[in-house]
């Protein structure tokens, strides 16, 4: 009977009728249970088979059928939504994926990278080191666009980068544009500013070369709520 309900999912997958691959109208096409059902697929999702669209109701694809359609291998066996599942598949090359590497040496640092992002309930500050040319800057904005293109951000968050070295020797004016000012608070400060740190708010805040900075300018911005909204 197994193969009976593989035959089964393959065929509504290769005629996109998607909407049939759940347990209940499976159990009933097949004459099992609906218990049965969803431990065979569940087993086939764990082997590798089939692909999991964690909808109401779960719905479960063949993934042969789909690498086939779309002519290339499918990254992940669990998406959220079938939107989700075809964004991912139909959209050129985007965030990590353009990195050379990204699946090989790189996996580790682009797996890092996306836990820190996701982690609730608002994502982990992230420090990322390494000699200058190895692309640091690059990846940053990877993280940015995968925030992006997955809902982590919401799509007007902003990505805002600032190279700590050119304020290496004026910790008071890098303060002034991180966290804001008031109108006459300075010579020229002629109007109230919100400071990148709230234009950053609910995206990316990059502080590229940060160790630059004095040890008591640093300080301050362990003191910067890590929030989204």
């Amino acid at each position: 009977m197994e193969k009976q309900l593989r035959n089964l999912i393959k065929e509504n997958t290769k005629n996109e009728q998607y909407e049939n691959n759940h347990a209940l109208y499976l159990g009933k096409v097949l004459g099992f249970s609906r218990n049965w059902i969803s431990s065979h697929l569940n087993d086939l999702y764990n082997n590798g088979s089939f692909i999991k669209i964690n909808s109401r109701p779960v719905l479960f694809l063949d993934k042969e059928v789909l690498e086939e359609r779309y002519k290339k291998p499918i990254p992940k066996n669990l998406y959220n939504s079938l939107e989700d599942l075809n964004h991912s598949m139909k959209n050129k090359e985007e965030d990590f994926q353009t990195l050379i590497g990204y699946d090989g040496s790189l996996r580790s640092v682009v797996e890092t990278c996306k836990a820190s992002l996701s982690y609730p309930p608002n994502g982990l500050p992230t420090l990322l080191y390494g000699p200058t040319g190895t692309g640091k800057s690059l990846i940053v904005k990877k993280m940015y666009e995968y925030g992006i293109h997955h809902h982590i951000f919401k799509s007007d968050s902003q990505y805002v980068h600032v190279n700590c070295s050119e304020y290496a020797n004026n910790p008071e004016l890098l303060t002034a544009y991180l966290f804001g000012y008031k109108k006459g608070a300075f010579t020229g400060a002629d109007h109230d500013n919100p400071g990148l740190i709230q234009q950053a708010n609910g995206g990316v805040l990059f502080l590229d070369e940060v160790h630059c900075l004095k040890p008591e300018c640093q300080k301050k911005l362990f003191y910067v709520p890590v929030q989204r909204v």
